[in-house]
């Protein structure tokens, strides 16, 4: 098998959900739980996500301060309000509340019997609308910017739940080449919360613009080069922040 016959793009963005539903899943979760009256609620198998956490656990050295949490998304991109979002963990042993915040973030704890029920995590809403992905905050990194390894880490965490989405080849092939955070053929593009008007990679004095994607306002964020260390920083200076450009002389001002 040539490793250059395919390459997998895979965003990992604020605008997407990081996974999709499993349909088969989804069907019988339905048949079994609605939650507030809503058909077809947002959900992932326990047993899935907690993938994740195994990951989170196996990586933590990549962020050692940093906790996990889990984002909601709108299926647009847009940041839901955490105000009237329930979400649960049901069972026929458990039936657990999941707080979710005022940022739509949520911690998915840990529950022997969640897992032996092969609970599923119901939210109430439409799946269609909604997503969710990880979320990696290590303290101290300034809002215009992201850690590295806090990213590394996320993209982890996501591999480990959305790896079965995958074909058996392609999941086969990223596998032996490390994962999708690590495998060459992978792209992976991130968007940055608000548009940008540039983004640069900074460790110390040395720093590296990334290029922008203006079609989809995204970057690529080189995960795998190692000769940038876990605590480089992603900047990002915002359109909205970016000083205007000088006038000619003598022209007015727009």
């Amino acid at each position: 098998m040539k490793l250059h016959r395919w390459t997998l793009a895979v965003v990992l963005a604020v605008a997407a959900p990081a996974w999709a539903q499993d349909q088969a899943a989804a069907d019988e979760a339905e048949k079994k739980v609605q939650v507030s009256g809503v058909k077809n609620p947002a959900l992932r198998p326990y047993r899935i996500m907690t993938r994740g956490l195994d990951a989170f656990d196996e990586h933590h050295a990549l962020a050692p301060a940093a906790k996990l949490r889990f984002e909601l998304w709108n299926a647009d991109g847009s940041i839901p309000n955490g105000d009237g979002l329930a979400l649960r963990l049901p069972g026929d042993k458990v039936d657990l509340a999941l707080a979710v915040d005022a940022q739509a973030t949520f911690e998915l704890p840990r529950s022997a019997d969640a897992f032996d029920d092969n609970a599923d995590l119901v939210l109430n809403r439409k799946k269609e609308r909604m997503g969710w992905r990880p979320r990696v905050r290590s303290p101290g990194v300034p809002d215009n910017a992201r850690r590295m390894g806090d990213m590394r880490l996320e993209c982890e965490v996501a591999w480990a739940v959305m790896k079965d989405q995958l074909s058996f080849v392609k999941r086969s092939t990223l596998a032996v080449a490390g994962g999708m955070c690590r495998a060459p053929m992978t792209v992976l593009h991130y968007r940055a919360p608000r548009p940008l008007a540039s983004v640069a990679l900074v460790s110390g004095e040395r720093s590296s613009a990334l290029k922008l994607d203006g079609a989809r306002g995204t970057f690529i964020v080189p995960l795998r080069d190692t000769s940038w260390n876990d605590d480089s920083l992603i900047v990002y200076t915002f359109a909205d922040a970016a000083p205007a450009a000088p006038t000619e002389q003598g022209a007015a001002a727009p």
